[in-house]
């Protein structure tokens, strides 16, 4: 049986599969068959598949039976998987499975993390009721308990949601979480609302604070309390008015009650299996923290299960990445004083200060600056450039801390959450302060200057750290950890996406080949088409190019847009609608909607720039069967809709990232070892690129009955009559990894009347 965070400790059985309304999973998993596939290693993925699709007589895709066994056997050698399975193939039964087995049959423990919190979302609402279902009826005599672990801040937290809703019913003494929100649902008027900005119409955050204060009530103590489950829709800057990061939670122990996120890894403490997010397995790798591995809390931790990989090493960079800046100091000082509310006169000298810090660390990186005309400069091993100014700025955040202390123990709720923020971000900025000073291997370091979104804005001069190799990160903090006795011990890890970049073995810490699943979509790929476009005059090529050295000419970018957009709408129009159309860059995009609009008004065109949120904007498209959608590259991953809206995909061209520190400092390291900057130089940026070109390509085929065309315009990709390079080709090695991304499809087309004629006979 399965027990959640969602339920406390209730048992929660399915009796009725997803696929069906009439059948059960005991209907399902008859008698006869039930000891035939307890006997079988994969009887557990063939009952779960059964559930699933309601067919009583359902097996596994051959792509996904390999892939389970080869789960089974890292986990049986404490090995390593990376493995490459496609979009359809089942992974998820297939991994949930395998971490189910290794709990009845072994008693070991699995965590499972995934990309993002919609898709725990996904696992929680439907995948693991799915498996639990046929967990059931084939071991019955076994309680496998899931539980889910997801970052503080999804959660309701106690304190702030107090706060909140006194500063929104006046200021009033604490009462109870129940009356507080009584009186908060009964209240003619909020008060204060002009402290919460982006939080969407007053009625409906004043339901969201009242279900939030009910969730720490005797009737919803069960209740998870998490974003997930509320049923009130929200802002994010709504949700952020009932909850708080890790370093201002609290845990309830003074209002009586415990928090939503205590009692979260409090029913992980025993669980078999732990669900949980990339963010929080990047946190434990970037610094180090025994957050879920290696906790004391969680106990021995045996495997690790990373669905969507391709983005845990981006997310591991991001954590352990840091800033500093004037604008940093400055922000921190006028929150500190707000915090305070009748801020002491130390506090105001403390205060005032922050401009001269601000400006002296200012020009210590300007002076680093200078000359520098691209406003980026990494550093090397002698460069040191806050080395007059390191002992002020750390001077002055210790005495803000110092002076803030005594105001974290204030007994305005509202009033100590504030002040612990700014003590936090005083710490988060020492921390950044010392990173920023030492110089280790695989760790990038530069200057840059950053423009403000609102023009009005300072633009200040930013001091930047992050991690670039963070294979060992992984390797030392998540795929290792110490048992009961205090010895070393190797966990088993599989890592699976439904792409993944060839060198991402080595980007994560792993020691393994990668493996390739096949794909349920084999022969809708067949069914569809490639276009490429080739230049078909002269004209064209002098259009898209500019001369460059010794005459030879070379791929212009500014140029490419006003060439791709005549072929967007002549391919949008032919196909009638049911496009995706996704540019490299943001500029673009907006342009190639705003054209769209004028040269098609019959055809409706929605696009990420229109307003809203991206999981509505996406639905809209999803829903208006012949309209077109046009983003960027947030929507080359996150965007699903199998059927007629979209079959055509447009990328308009190789969403290859521009030179950067971080890449570049990726590139220097890879050289160090491949002596051959070029070689490393693709490893990089071309596989990043790769990646995302290969997701874009994804979005086409989302059931085994599409078809439709993906149309790449960027003719660098084809060779020139004969297989010889064509003017702008790119090099062979680039090429050939940019085009691994888009061989299943069965016709290539560069003509683009054929590939006009071809959408309208579709």
């Amino acid at each position: 049986m399965l027990t959640t965070p969602a339920a406390g400790r209730a048992a929660h059985v399915v009796s009725m599969t997803p696929a069906s309304a009439t059948l059960t999973a005991a209907d399902l998993i008859t008698p006869s068959a039930r000891d035939t596939l307890r006997e079988d290693p994969l009887g557990l993925l063939t009952a779960a598949v059964r559930v699933a699709t309601g067919i009583p007589h359902a097996q596994a895709r051959e792509g996904q039976a390999t892939l389970r066994g080869h789960i089974d056997d890292a986990m049986n050698t404490s090995g390593h998987l990376v493995g490459v399975a496609p979009t359809g193939s089942g992974k998820s039964l297939a991994t949930l499975t395998a971490a189910f087995m290794a709990a009845i049959e072994r008693d070991e423990r699995t965590v499972l993390s995934t990309d993002s919190l919609a898709l725990m979302g996904q696992l929680q609402d439907k995948d693991v009721d799915t498996v639990q279902a046929a967990a059931v009826e084939l071991f019955p005599e076994r309680e496998v308990k899931v539980a889910f672990v997801k970052g503080v801040s999804n959660y309701v937290d106690p304190a702030k949601v107090i706060a909140t809703a006194q500063t929104l019913l006046g200021g009033i003494t604490l009462t109870g979480y129940r009356k507080l929100a009584d009186d908060l649902e009964a209240a003619k008027m909020l008060r204060n609302m002009d402290q919460f900005s982006d939080v969407g119409d007053e009625d409906t955050f004043r339901d969201l604070v009242v279900w939030a204060l009910r969730q720490y009530t005797p009737a919803h103590a069960s209740e998870p309390g998490d974003r997930h489950s509320c049923p009130i829709e929200h802002t994010t800057a709504g949700w952020q008015a009932v909850s708080s990061a890790s370093s201002e939670a609290d845990d309830g122990g003074r209002y009586g009650v415990q928090s939503k996120a205590q009692a979260a890894k409090a029913f992980g403490e025993d669980a078999d299996i732990i669900i949980t997010n990339h963010s929080i397995l990047a946190v434990q790798a970037a610094l180090g923290l025994p957050i879920i591995v290696g906790s004391s809390r969680f106990g021995r931790i045996d495997h690790v299960i990373v669905d969507e990989a391709h983005t845990l090493p981006g997310h591991v960079r991001s954590q352990g990445a840091s800033k500093l800046s004037g604008g940093t100091i400055l922000s921190i000082a006028r929150q500190a004083f707000r915090a305070a509310g009748s801020p002491s006169g130390r506090l105001r000298i403390w205060s005032d200060d922050a401009d001269q810090v601000a400006d002296q660390l200012e020009r210590s990186l300007q002076v680093f600056l200078h000359g520098h005309r691209d406003g980026a400069r990494r550093l090397t091993e002698q460069d040191a450039p806050l080395e007059d100014i390191v002992e002020i700025v750390k001077q002055w955040a210790q005495i803000g801390s110092r002076t803030l202390g005594p105001l974290t123990d204030d007994n305005d709720v509202s009033k100590r959450i504030k002040v612990i923020a700014a003590v936090d971000r005083i710490e988060n900025l020492l921390a950044a302060l010392r990173s920023f000073q030492k110089h280790r291997s695989g760790w990038a370091r530069w200057v840059e200057r950053e423009q403000p979104r609102d023009p009005s804005k300072r633009a200040w001069a930013v001091a930047n750290v992050s991690p670039i190799n963070v294979g060992w990160m992984l390797s030392d903090n998540l795929w290792t950890s110490v048992d009961e006795d205090g010895e070393p011990y190797r966990l088993s890890v599989t890592a699976i996406s439904a792409t993944l970049p060839i060198n991402y073995a080595q980007q994560a810490g792993l020691n393994a080949q990668r493996n390739t699943y096949p794909s349920p979509f084999t022969d809708a790929y067949a069914r569809s088409s490639l276009f490429i476009p080739q230049l078909e005059s002269e004209a064209e090529l002098h259009a898209l190019t500019r001369e460059g050295y010794r005459g030879k000419r070379s791929f212009d970018s500014s140029a490419h847009p006003a060439w791709a957009v005549k072929l967007i709408i002549d391919l949008v129009r032919a196909n009638g609608g049911r496009a995706l159309v996704l540019s490299a860059k943001a500029a673009d995009g907006k342009m190639y909607a705003e054209q769209l609009r004028r040269a098609l008004p019959s055809i409706t065109v929605h696009s990420q720039w229109d307003g809203g949120t991206p999981s509505r904007i996406a639905t809209e498209w999803r829903e208006d069967v012949g309209s077109v959608l046009v983003g960027t590259k947030s929507l080359m991953t996150g965007v699903d809709a199998p059927g007629e809206t979209c079959s055509l995909v447009i990328v308009d061209r190789i969403p290859r990232s521009p030179s950067n520190p971080i890449d570049d400092a990726r590139v220097d390291e890879l050289n160090e070892r491949l002596q051959d900057r070029w070689a490393a130089d693709r490893f990089v940026y071309a596989v990043d690129a790769a990646l995302l070109l290969s997701q874009a390509a994804g979005r086409l085929i989302r059931h085994t009955t599409d078809t439709g065309m993906v149309a790449c315009l960027d003719p660098r990709l084809l060779k020139a009559p004969g297989g010889r390079p064509g003017p702008i080709t790119y090099p062979e090695p680039t090429r050939q990894i940019y085009m691994e991304a888009l061989y299943a499809f069965g016709q290539k087309l560069s003509s683009r009347e054929r590939a006009v004629e071809w959408l309208r006979a579709q």
